[in-house]
């Protein structure tokens, strides 16, 4: 095949998917809308100006929409809930195949309830550390 590796779109979704951050930031922008204030607590190894950086970058992207009102909040964009998609279907795969590797018996992962509390999203964070 004499296709250039970069023109592939597996590798462009690869290359948006291969930042430590970015799969994490899709993930919780598609579960409900956030403020960055709200994002910070769900991913405080980010500093501040490195999560507006991410942020940026999932706009320019069309992954990531702001909210437009008094909240100031972000969300996925159509194409954004898409990838996202991708990403929890990937990261699942991968965490079985981890687990089957070693032997383990897998774990099904069940997202949080749209309403929970910010405490509980954060407990839930070392469930996603296993996926993402």
């Amino acid at each position: 095949m004499t296709e250039k590796k970069d023109e592939c779109g597996v590798k462009y979704t690869l290359d948006v998917l291969e930042d430590r951050w970015q799969p994490r930031i899709i993930f919780w922008l598609g579960f409900r809308p956030f403020t960055i204030e709200e994002l910070h607590q769900l991913l405080p190894d980010l500093t501040d100006v490195a999560l507006n950086e991410e942020i940026t970058s999932l706009q320019n992207l069309r992954i990531v929409n702001p909210i437009v009102d008094e909240e100031n909040k972000y969300s996925l964009t159509d194409d954004g809930n898409d990838l996202r998609n991708m990403v929890l279907t990937m990261s699942v795969w991968g965490r079985q195949q981890m687990d089957d590797s070693a032997n383990r018996v897998s774990t099904q992962i069940v997202e949080p309830e749209k309403d929970a509390s910010m405490s509980e999203l954060i407990k839930y964070n070392e469930q996603l550390n296993k996926y993402m």
